[in-house]
């Protein structure tokens, strides 16, 4: 897989867990009545008092914590091998500076502003 896609999915993916995370926040607010696990072929919804609530929301928000910060990790390693990869095919990595103006080539014998280079001359 080309490591700029995956990189992509890599954001994506972390951007989804900040939103659950304040999702998560918000829902802790209000109180939790009730969990709803969902599996493939079902469903379950367990009523929860508010102490166990608390727990869970800390549980879950370790969770996302730690799963926000696998996909940071990972996002800078595939940044990292992504520039090893350019640098190694002699690709520039990182655009040019745009507000460096480019050489102009001098036509053969004109004059330059520049002194000739030591060493000797004939």
């Amino acid at each position: 897989m080309c490591y700029r896609k995956h990189l992509r999915q890599v954001r994506r993916a972390r951007h989804q867990a900040n939103v659950q995370q304040r999702m998560l926040l918000a829902l802790e607010l209000e109180g939790f009545v009730a969990l709803t696990l969902h599996t493939v072929t079902g469903t379950l919804t367990v009523p929860i008092e508010r102490e166990v609530g608390a727990q869970v929301a800390d549980t879950l928000r370790e969770a996302l914590r730690e799963r926000r910060r696998t996909l940071k990790t990972e996002a800078s390693q595939l940044r990292r091998d992504g520039g090893e990869n350019a640098y190694r095919q002699g690709k520039a990595y990182s655009p040019s500076d745009p507000a460096l103006p480019a050489p102009v080539p001098l036509p053969a014998g004109a004059p330059s502003d520049q002194p000739p280079p030591p060493g000797p001359q004939s």
